[in-house]
């Protein structure tokens, strides 16, 4: 009998460990890739990762736009950091996630490869569904928050 068991505890146990993984962890993933590349100004590969919004709408919220002196600002480019504020779930199944998204870079005239110089914070809301290839981006609200020296930080 205890042999009959396992395999159904093992089953539910994946079943349930997915299912959390889909509700909770996915959507956040989604969010801070779909993040990344607008930041990256690849607005063409964050449409891909949305529903219903253009490389173009994408691009009029672009991260590097609403930072400070605008691109020009930016040689370097390091990896963002993230901080989720907080995931709601509607009726509907759309998942609306507010978070921080730290965009760490060197301005032009420093030279660092291994660390960054500078940070900047962008407050983000952004709505996602389930649609049948993931998670989808529907909506996305990017704006500046603050800009500083890693240094004072």
């Amino acid at each position: 009998m205890k042999k009959a068991i396992a395999p159904v505890v093992v089953v539910a146990a994946l079943f349930l460990g997915y299912h959390r993984y889909e509700t909770s962890y996915a959507p956040a993933k989604r969010y801070q890739d779909f993040a990344e590349e607008v930041l990256k100004r690849h607005y063409d590969a964050a449409a891909g990762m949305a529903d219903g919004l253009s490389a173009n709408e994408i691009a009029k919220n672009g991260t590097q736009e609403k930072i400070g002196a605008g691109p020009q600002m930016f040689q370097t480019l390091f990896p963002s950091r993230f901080n989720i504020e907080s995931q709601e779930k509607s009726d509907d199944g759309t998942i609306t996630i507010s978070g921080v998204q730290t965009v760490l870079f060197n301005p032009p005239g420093v030279e660092s490869a291994v660390r960054p110089a500078m940070y900047a914070t962008m407050h983000q809301t952004t709505k996602l569904h389930k649609a049948s290839g993931g998670w989808k981006v529907t909506g996305f609200e990017n704006k500046f928050e603050k800009m500083d020296s890693l240094r004072s930080r």
